[in-house]
């Protein structure tokens, strides 16, 4: 059976939450990345990337294909001491949007914007983000962040995206 296309695209997202690192001009370096993890990240994992869709949406258009949107949620931590953790929390989403536009070939900050996942996805929209924090021997914040990724395909199709 083939791969269903929302995976292949989730799987288009991770590469692209790879490109977070210092070196491509990032604020961070993202060591741990993980697709609907259901465990909390332990303090030696941070800074740390959980990312997962929640359904799918079908809309049918006039030309009779479907339109989809993937409402997909992406949370990241790292550990804080000395930085107020709006301010982390802030460069963390900023580090994410700007990766999600980008391409493994132009993968800095610098770099010019990608916004289809070259050409796979008809948008990615950027919802808004939420802060989070954590207290005790190890203290850390995040950012929970809300994307629909929409995209194009044949009626019926689970399979295959048109731009």
């Amino acid at each position: 059976m083939t791969t269903p296309a929302v995976t292949a695209i989730l799987d288009l997202i991770a590469t692209r939450l790879a490109l977070i690192t210092t070196t491509n001009e990032y604020n961070y370096t993202i060591t741990n990345i993980e697709r609907a993890r259901l465990e909390p990240f332990k303090s030696e994992d941070l800074p740390a990337i959980n990312y997962w869709s929640t359904g799918l949406e079908n809309v049918r258009n006039d030309y009779g294909d479907d339109q989809r949107s993937i409402p997909l949620y992406i949370e990241a931590h790292t550990k804080t001491h000395d930085e107020v953790f709006v301010d982390v929390a802030s460069k963390l989403a900023a580090d994410i949007v700007t990766a999600l536009n980008r391409t493994a070939a132009a993968p800095k900050v610098s770099d010019a914007i990608n916004t289809d996942l070259n050409g796979v996805v008809s948008d990615i929209v950027f919802n808004g983000y939420d802060h989070e924090i954590g207290k005790g021997q190890a203290p850390w914040c995040g950012v929970l962040m809300s994307f629909t990724i929409k995209y194009n395909t044949d009626i019926f199709n689970m399979a295959t995206y048109n731009e």
